[in-house]
């Protein structure tokens, strides 16, 4: 990973958070800069802790970071967006889950074209305030597949998005499948 100085800052949404030790966490986050960045969260567990509730899957934060010989370590974050909204019923935390999902195994970390990352925030904002249907979602979804430069899953013999994300990345999805429904 390149980083020009010891210390940089982001903007992007936490897909996955992974508990480390007693009290800290590696956090994965989708950049525009970085693409799928991994970090080290430390003592984000303690209660005390002000950055805890900012890094939430589905949230978008400004965070910062200190450059390593490992990952690097999250110094500081502000809260820009949450996605309580989408906490509020089993359905929506299920639509949320699964689109952090589908994100987490589609992109690594590399640069993200600004106008596709602006359409993911746009998707994200979306389905966190509940502002879109699951027709909706799935068509963006494929939409954003195939400008990654794969065949839409529209035109394979996989029956949904999910198990044509599934066989991309080569590891099975784990979320409730919500969102898959049939692709023809």
């Amino acid at each position: 990973m390149k980083h020009r100085s010891k210390n940089f800052n982001i903007r992007g949404i936490i897909l996955k958070r992974n508990k480390v030790g007693e009290t800290d966490r590696v956090i994965t986050i989708l950049t525009q800069e970085y693409g799928k960045l991994v970090a080290v969260a430390k003592g984000v567990r303690k209660l005390t802790s002000s950055k805890r509730a900012f890094l939430e899957p589905g949230n978008l934060v400004k965070a910062y970071f200190v450059k390593t010989k490992s990952l690097p370590l999250l110094t500081q974050a502000k809260l820009i967006s949450d996605c309580s909204q989408a906490r509020n019923n089993l359905i929506e935390i299920r639509k949320l889950t699964q689109f952090l999902e589908i994100l987490d195994k589609l992109f690594v970390e590399e640069e993200i074209d600004k106008e596709l990352f602006k359409k993911i925030l746009i998707l994200r904002t979306n389905i966190v305030k509940q502002k879109i249907k699951n027709g909706q979602i799935k068509r963006e979804l494929e939409n954003l597949i195939e400008k990654l430069g794969y065949r839409n899953p529209r035109e394979t013999q996989y029956n949904s998005v999910l198990d044509y994300v599934a066989t991309l990345s080569d590891r099975p999805m784990r979320s409730f499948e919500y969102l898959a429904t049939q692709t023809r």
